[in-house]
């Protein structure tokens, strides 16, 4: 699986696109073991963690960051669609919303 790099975020099933790219447009940004996400208020910087598990490969992830003056905190995880330039998985805020999210290679242009 190759995750580094950015990434758009396409759908949500808790938040609507309005809301996604309310301040910025919704991103998530991989390095080898690290990363950032952005969406609607939020903004979170991630420890991240590639394993496989059953046979899939997934992309672990903790975060913490803000939504809007609150401090946020929590976890999810990624894993590759057939698409390569695609990925899905969950986002869960402890002791708060959590939803399936899907996100998209951003194409280099050229």
């Amino acid at each position: 699986m190759v995750y580094v790099g950015r990434w758009r975020i396409t759908e949500t099933s808790a938040w609507g696109n309005e809301y996604l790219d309310e301040t910025e447009e919704a991103s998530v940004e991989f390095t080898k073991d690290s990363g950032t996400m952005m969406f609607g208020s939020v903004h979170i910087e991630m420890d991240v963690v590639k394993e496989e598990i059953g046979g899939t490969e997934i992309l672990g992830y903790s975060f913490t960051g803000n939504d809007e003056d609150d401090e946020v905190y929590g976890w999810g995880w990624f894993h590759q669609t057939q698409n390569k330039d695609e990925m899905e998985g969950k986002i869960y805020f402890r002791y708060g919303e959590s939803s399936e999210i899907k996100i998209a290679r951003y194409k280099k242009v050229c």
